[in-house]
């Protein structure tokens, strides 16, 4: 197995014994970090340097290479970077706790990643997420604010002069609001996706017929709208050729149809855009035909890591209180705080807040600090992590605390129908994983095609079958292949061990996936899903172990705890990759899968759940 062992700065190659401080980014520090707020706006705001792109991080996981220079958690601002979001933050929260016009807070939440000549702030997504932070307390608009950034924040990369001097005035000072029109309630067979854009070559324009839908917890109505629409169908498509394309539509054109449809009682209703042959100039067009991909890759990564934010502020506000009503409670024998298992499943809850938090800044600073870095898979990962997690712990003060949590004196129920409404959001958990496990295994399939051919045909490959006989590593016993520990502080050796055998645990479970199904492997949701959740907790176990190294080669506060806690965590859910790979390797044969789909397929013709009643006689 190889290891990719990519430059290293020279303060680096010292992290056992200097400890040095990095930072992804060069950088001026200047001489006095005190005067520099006073000194700070936004037409003095230089551009974020970025490097060059690099090889996929977790991708490169399913093939067992690591790229030793990402295992240092980033700090992508500088200190006049930081200095500025800092102030910028302080005047946005000033800005939210007064009376202030609806148009001031607009211009403050809607061009936070705005160009700078268009009344922006260019925000970078680190930077947005820190600001994010703060806005989170009102769920529904800063889930609104992101999605609206995103979109701006592609319109300033890819539109076109005219689009960019349309719309982005207007967008970065909140008097339009744009959202994104990417789901559809139907499928087709023909193109990738149901609403099609038809190209007039005489006029240039484009003219596009279909029905979108997306989900709204607030009263906010778009006026522009980012549409993914199919340009051509499967059957004429080169290698050369995109499926699809992204448009920006404005609500006001003829032919544009919204109507809304409440979804429970919580204020979440899902929001249908009829297109009804609406004509689009080509100036509407986000960047190329060719490149509909590549916007919604970024824009989706965007967004997952951005409404992550949002979703660990919610983990936090329920933790907090949990928290605080536990040391104010007795029961008849001791504290509440003083009970194990109380003390445990708040423990748990910290340890999946920050491995959340260390995931968010870590996939953000990929994105900030190389240009065009692939980050779908590491986006996809963190939405997953924070989704997955969200409503058993929302869920925690019911359990702990029975009907005694639904009181009017505490907030949880509250707390909990938010996390409802988050955890249901645009696209599933299931889907993103399928997602995360396919986009895996395409490329691990890629470079390591041969191997998988001799896999799948030992009779015309006898002597790579003998050799394979000999291999001293396996998912039960892997084998060591990196001294990862070199690359964190010493006390996080623990951890570096457990990361090093859980990606040569993912290597190995992705060979006998691939081995085992080839190109069928798109059908084995099962295991899909098994081997996306690897992949998941590798990453989180990274970020914490990265996260808690940093904190402690610079002495922050509590960074003793930072280490125990990622130990803890990488110790933890190492067993559960190792468990998870044991029962790829077993097969569904071995494992359950086969009979669980028996049941399934019982359930399906009977049409109901088909087992007789428990007292039931058969005389």
């Amino acid at each position: 197995m190889l290891l990719r062992r990519a430059y290293r700065p020279l303060g680096r190659s010292f992290s056992r014994t200097g400890f040095m401080r990095h930072s992804t980014v060069p950088s001026q520090e200047p001489a006095d970090s005190e005067t520099i707020s006073s000194a700070i706006n936004n037409l003095s705001k230089p551009i974020h340097v970025q490097l060059p792109k690099k090889n996929p991080f977790m991708k490169s996981m399913f093939l067992g290479t690591v790229d030793t220079e990402l295992l240092s958690f980033p700090e992508s601002l500088n200190r006049e970077e930081q200095a500025r979001v800092t102030k910028q933050k302080e005047d946005l929260e000033r800005v939210m706790g007064s009376d202030s016009k609806q148009s001031t807070i607009g211009t403050e939440l809607y061009g936070l990643q705005g160009p700078l000549e268009y009344g922006g702030n260019q925000f970078i997504e680190t930077e947005l997420a820190f600001v994010n932070e703060r806005l989170a307390d009102d769920r529904s608009k800063s889930l609104v604010a992101l999605e609206h950034n995103a979109i701006v924040k592609l319109i300033a990369q890819y539109g076109t002069d005219a689009a960019k001097d349309l719309y982005l005035s207007k967008l970065c000072s909140g008097e339009m609001i744009a959202a994104s029109a990417l789901y559809e309630m139907d499928s087709s067979r023909q193109t990738m996706f149901s609403t099609v854009a038809t190209l007039d070559f005489t006029s240039g324009s484009w003219t596009l017929n279909g029905s979108k839908v997306f989900l709204r917890n607030d009263e906010t109505i778009p006026g522009l709208l980012l549409v993914i629409a199919s340009t051509k169908s499967m059957q004429k498509l080169s290698k050369e050729d995109g499926t699809f394309a992204a448009f920006l539509v404005d609500t006001n054109t003829p032919g544009v149809r919204i109507s809304q449809n409440d979804l429970g009682n919580g204020g979440l209703a899902r929001v249908t855009v009829q297109l009804n042959r609406i004509e689009i100039p080509e100036t509407h067009l986000v960047g190329k035909e060719s490149d509909g991909v590549t916007i919604l890759s970024k824009y989706l990564s965007a967004v997952r890591v951005q409404s992550s934010v949002v979703r660990v502020a919610l983990l936090k506000k329920v933790l907090n209180s949990l928290t605080d009503f536990c040391i104010h409670s007795k029961t008849s024998s001791s504290d509440l705080m003083d009970i194990e298992i109380v003390r445990e499943q708040l423990a748990r809850m910290a340890s999946i807040i920050y491995a959340s938090e260390s995931l968010i800044y870590m996939t953000a600073s990929l994105m900030d600090d190389f240009e065009n870095q692939d980050v779908e898979m590491e986006a996809a990962i963190t939405k997953v992590f924070t989704t997955s997690s969200l409503l058993n712990l929302a869920m925690l003060p019911l359990q702990l605390l029975g009907p005694q949590g639904l009181s009017k004196e505490c907030s949880f129920e509250d707390l909990f129908n938010d996390a409802l409404k988050m955890f249901i959001g645009d696209e599933s958990v299931d889907s993103v994983n399928l997602f995360i496990a396919l986009t895996g295994l395409q490329y691990a399939g890629i470079h390591t095609y041969e191997t998988i051919k001799k896999d799948r045909n030992p009779a015309m490959n006898p002597s790579y079958v003998i050799s394979k006989l000999f291999e001293k590593t396996s998912i039960e016993n892997p084998k060591k292949f990196a001294n990862l520990q070199q690359y964190f502080h010493p006390s996080l050796e623990p951890a570096a061990h457990w990361i090093e055998q859980s990606i040569v645990r993912l290597k190995l479970a992705t060979e006998c996936v691939l081995s085992r199904h080839g190109a069928q492997v798109v059908e084995r949701h099962v295991e899909l899903s098994r081997l996306a959740n690897v992949a998941t907790l590798l990453y989180a176990m990274i970020a914490s172990a990265s996260r808690a190294s940093r904190s402690y080669c610079i002495g922050l506060r509590h960074a003793a705890q930072d280490v125990h806690l990622a130990n803890m965590f990488c110790r933890e859910h190492s067993e559960k990759i190792r468990l998870l790979a044991l029962e790829l390797e077993k097969g569904p044969y071995i494992t359950s899968d086969d009979d669980y789909n028996v049941i399934a397929r019982n359930l399906f013709r009977e049409k109901r759940y088909y087992f007789e009643h428990p007292i039931t006689k058969n005389f």
